[in-house]
């Protein structure tokens, strides 16, 4: 690497500023918060305890159970009416208790109770980690026979709103948490003490990172990468050992690297993004005419041609994407999916309204906010899919293409322009007669049946993914593993965990893998060391700082000829395997005996 490099990023006022940005002073980061569930918990106890020395009463109790009300999904759970009720009283007499022990040495994350309304709510709590075995059943039991007349108002705390093994729980994601944290922000200003509000503006900060990434410093990140590849790699590599070698060097590249070394972290991590380049291969694949789109690196947009009527309606807001009132464009969710929105922009108001109302001829529904003169933006369409890897150019177009194609968004384009060009809309579905090949029949079966091997499996939906050429899941042993470890350094397939099984579909034959992740150099050396001294067999390779991927187990299995029961029980077969169970049960007992006690 030459010196001359690092003088040009040193100089680079890009890179000055987003080194500011990425290295900002927060506490709680400094205490290595973002990823144990146990201080996310202590957390919300102190914000959940109106009588906590935060000055804010029962305002976060009161914001969260209004929120459980305000979550679709938990409207036909049976205590919904009863959640509504509890807030027509004070909560001021509320208790918050932390690891309540259960009858079956179990412990609930958080429990309220309020003895005046004979009320109480449970509160499990999963940031990384996924539940485990009748866990929410053996929590609600144990509350219900120790308070027999209290209501109880079970909570299923995830990152995303995942849906509960019992339908007794309401859900409840992180995104509301930050939300109402944003909301005492904003509002309680001038009464709270200057330490309070700096500590829940640091906790604010560390949930907006994760839900709400930050799109400028992104932007800057990938032009900083894009223009420094070569020195950002041969950087990043180097900082990589920094933690576990005690490592002294003079010279300006030394220095240089223990100065930046949050930065270029941050621009390897996310500089790498390829989601415009796909985009591009998907706009040449898709349309032979002229189409008008924008490679944006995070959320790549387009206008489908056939939307070419509504030039006829002005625009209020010029400068709308790319200048029509109607956009499409792709980006990647929360939930590592890649989703596809379809929005009606600020077109002038006659021409806007007449435009939702056609729409809700053909079955569409819009709140009656996006009908009033103010309105400006209006999401009609979302549609999401699954993705694998995010570093594979060539699944990305693919699904991009998936859902520029799929049934639902055909018919979509199809109504919008018959309603642009004054034609009847299509209310039936589009049924589009396809040519499979046998090939593809067998991936279609492939893939139904490995999701019904989940659900016998009761692996939820966001813990599986499934793509045309590979299948990928995550066992709960996999989040514990994550909680303490962290995520991997770079972006490795959908979860960035420790761990991940994942198969390739071949034309008659499934490669099955359980491997290792690129996490931090360190944590991964001990994990290594811990593996082998269990007798689980890795490479010499992988025992070293430099190594990123260990394959600890791999099969491949025949389903050549096979129907739906066979490839069953090919998925069984692989899964069951005697070697692979012990290596399971050897990484359990590595969880329990080291990796537990990581802080």
């Amino acid at each position: 690497m030459d010196i001359r490099d690092l003088f040009e990023l040193e100089n680079d006022a890009t890179f000055q500023q987003l080194n500011q940005q990425v290295n900002s002073f927060n506490t709680l980061k400094i205490l290595k918060l973002e990823n144990h569930e146990i201080r996310h918990s202590n957390i919300l106890a102190w914000l959940l305890n109106p009588k906590e020395n935060h000055s804010l009463q029962d305002y976060y109790l009161r914001k969260m159970i209004e929120h459980l009300i305000l979550i679709d999904e938990n409207i036909n759970n049976p205590q919904y009416d009863k959640v509504s009720e509890i807030l027509n009283h004070s909560l001021m007499d509320s208790h918050v208790y932390r690891e309540v022990k259960t009858d079956k040495n179990r412990f609930v994350d958080l429990v309220i109770v309020n003895q005046n309304l004979k009320s109480i709510f449970i509160i499990e709590n999963k940031f990384y980690s996924t539940e485990s075995e009748n866990q929410l059943d053996d929590y609600l039991n144990f509350i219900q026979h120790t308070f027999e007349d209290f209501t109880i108002i079970p909570i299923y705390l995830t990152l995303d709103g995942e849906e509960p093994s019992n339908k007794q729980y309401f859900m409840l994601s992180y995104e509301r948490i930050e939300s109402i944290l944003q909301t005492i922000l904003l509002l309680y200003k001038d009464q709270l003490s200057d330490k309070i509000y700096k500590f829940i503006e640091d906790y604010n900060q560390i949930l907006k990172e994760k839900f709400y990434p930050n799109q400028d410093q992104i932007l800057q990140a990938i032009h900083i990468y894009r223009n420094n590849k070569p020195a950002i790699d041969a950087l990043f590599e180097e900082t990589s050992m920094f933690k576990k070698q005690l490592k002294y060097e003079s010279g300006y590249q030394f220095e240089f690297m223990m100065k930046y070394k949050n930065t270029i972290n941050y621009i390897f991590k996310h500089g790498q993004n390829i989601l415009s380049y796909s985009f591009e291969q998907f706009i040449h694949q898709q349309f032979d005419e002229e189409v008008l789109y924008n490679a944006h690196p995070t959320s790549p947009n387009l206008f489908p041609p056939e939307w070419n009527p509504i030039g006829d309606i002005h625009l209020r807001e010029p400068n709308y994407w790319l200048g029509k009132g109607l956009i499409v464009w792709f980006e990647r969710a929360n939930d590592s999916r890649l989703r596809l929105i379809a929005e009606i922009g600020p077109m002038e108001y006659a021409g806007r309204i007449w435009l939702l109302e056609q729409l809700e001829k053909v079955g569409f529904s819009f709140k009656e906010n996006s009908k009033l003169e103010k309105a400006r933006y209006t999401r009609f369409f979302s549609q999401k899919i699954d993705v694998n890897k995010w570093n594979d150019m060539v699944e990305l177009r693919q699904a991009m293409a998936d859902l520029y194609n799929s049934s639902e968004f055909v018919l979509l384009r199809k109504q919008v322009a018959a309603i642009l060009n004054n034609e009847n809309p299509l209310k039936e579905e589009i049924t589009k007669s396809i040519e499979t090949s046998p090939l593809d029949g067998m991936k279609i079966q492939v893939q139904n049946t490995f999701k019904n091997w989940m659900e016998s499996k009761n692996i939820p939906e966001n813990h599986y993914r499934v793509t045309s050429r590979n299948l990928s899941f995550k066992i709960p042993l996999f989040d514990a593993f994550k909680e303490k470890l962290g995520e991997t350094r770079e972006k490795w397939w959908w979860d960035n965990g420790p761990f991940l099984f994942w198969m390739n579909i071949n034309p008659d034959s499934l490669y099955f893998t359980l491997e290792i992740g690129p996490i931090e150099a360190d944590k991964r050396l001990l994990l290594m060391e811990n593996i082998k001294e269990k007798g689980i067999k890795v490479s010499k390779k992988g025992l070293t700082l430099e190594a990123k991927y260990n394959r600890i187990h791999s099969e491949t299995i025949s389903i050549e000829g096979s129907n739906e029961s066979g490839i069953m029980n090919a998925f069984d077969a692989l899964y069951e395997n005697k070697n692979l169970q012990e290596i399971i049960e050897k990484l359990q007992m590595i969880y329990d005996e080291t990796i537990s006690k990581v802080e």
